[in-house]
């Protein structure tokens, strides 16, 4: 491939060094040819010259014509082009052409798009193949073609739809498809129908307490992440779901004693009870040119993201325009997938928006503010202002 590559470009850039010289070696020496054109005239015109006069003339001609001036200064112009135009063109692939792909790359996304050719290659011959639908599925959505993933996953699930492997799978492909703050419809009844028939499957409950929790139905989540903790080890993931499970609770004390508000870890500056060990802080306020467009139950959401990766929310929390202005603090309990989360990612970059009709997608109208990347191992807090309407 490379040597292939090498000649082929060797030899569009000599036919280009040709056509650049060409002119200049068909003219490389004007004045000798205005000189010998001279003399050829002369010659014609012998009858009609006094003798003495055309042999004087003949003699300048000739003796012109031997000065190689203008001759060197040609071949120079052109020696200098034969290696300008090799260079100029080398450069200018390195500036805007792919160089690394000179060489194979057998990085892991390589050898994943690999593997997909294989699996292609398989499924023509047997396109009812469980396992290979279900490896394709994989594989695209580890390289985060999640649309190709979602079509993957289907297939495996309609050939084995007991499968509860596949059924959470799929959900959380949709759920990174959708790149939506809320996990969709479908995959939540992907999820609960998982939990039906395998009532142990951990990432099922995760994701099921995840939903539950965004919908301020802390008794639930609660349900969920107590039957996922029974079944865990000691060890960090156990920990992690303990530490979702107390800001839960936290959560449902503060819901019960002041209404069905869920309200932030941080308000105004004041801790609640049980602030996260490891928080990043971010002010948020709210245009005030528009603060007599809205009545003050709009929910808010403030979105982390990472800066360079996945799609999918690191943090997610939500509040209502009343409770503007406010300060949050994000930290790993906010997370809606397990594995990513703030202390997975040093870049990140954040959206606060206020969702005017009422739903987690952006929509036109909804106002939003935004900031990023930034680094949060140098950069404690943040602020945000709320002060760009969505346009369509």
């Amino acid at each position: 491939m490379t040597l292939t590559f090498f000649a082929v470009a060797a030899v569009t850039v000599g036919v280009a060094v040709l056509f650049t010289v060409f002119p200049l070696l068909r003219n490389a020496q004007p004045e000798r040819d205005r000189l010998q054109n001279e003399l050829d005239a002369l010659d014609e015109q012998i009858d009609d010259l006094d003798p003495a006069d055309y042999a004087e003339r003949r003699k300048a001609l000739r003796l012109a014509l031997k000065q190689p001036q203008t001759r060197d200064v040609g071949f120079g112009l052109i020696a200098a082009l034969v290696l300008a135009v090799p260079l100029a063109t080398a450069l200018l692939y390195t500036k805007v052409g792919e160089p690394e792909g000179l060489t194979p790359d057998q990085a892991p996304v390589a050898e994943l798009r690999a593997e997909l050719i294989r699996i292609a290659n398989r499924l023509e011959r047997d396109p009812d193949d469980f396992d290979q639908w279900a490896r394709l599925g994989m594989a695209y959505k580890a390289i985060e073609e999640f649309s190709s993933a979602a079509h993957a996953l289907r297939r495996a699930l309609y050939i084995d739809e007991q499968n509860t492997f596949i059924m959470v799978e799929l959900a959380e492909t949709l759920m990174f498809a959708s790149q939506s703050t809320r996990i969709p419809a479908e995959s939540i009844s992907l999820l609960t129908r998982a939990v039906d028939i395998e009532p142990q499957n951990q990432k099922a409950l995760w994701l099921l307490g995840i939903s539950a929790f965004q919908e301020s139905d802390y008794e639930q989540a609660l349900s969920w992440w107590q039957v996922l903790d029974s079944q865990l080890s000691p060890g960090s993931v156990r920990d992690s779901v303990r530490e979702q499970i107390r800001q839960t609770r936290s959560r449902l004390g503060n819901d019960q004693a002041a209404g069905s508000e869920p309200p932030p870890n941080l308000r105004h500056g004041t801790a609640s009870a049980e602030p996260s060990a490891a928080a990043f802080l971010v002010e948020l306020a709210l245009d005030p040119s528009f603060e007599a467009d809205l009545g003050g139950q709009e929910s808010v959401f403030l979105i982390a993201r990472a800066a360079e990766g996945p799609s999918a929310p690191l943090a997610v929390q939500r509040i209502q325009v009343r409770d503007l202005p406010t300060t949050l603090a994000l930290s790993d309990s906010d997370a809606m997938v397990d594995g990513l989360n703030l202390s997975s990612f040093t870049d990140i970059t954040l959206t606060a928006r206020v969702s005017v009709g009422g739903t987690a997608e952006p929509q036109p109208g909804d106002l939003e503010g935004r900031a990023g990347p930034i680094n949060i191992l140098e950069t404690p807090s943040i602020q945000i202002l709320i002060g760009e309407r969505l346009e369509r």
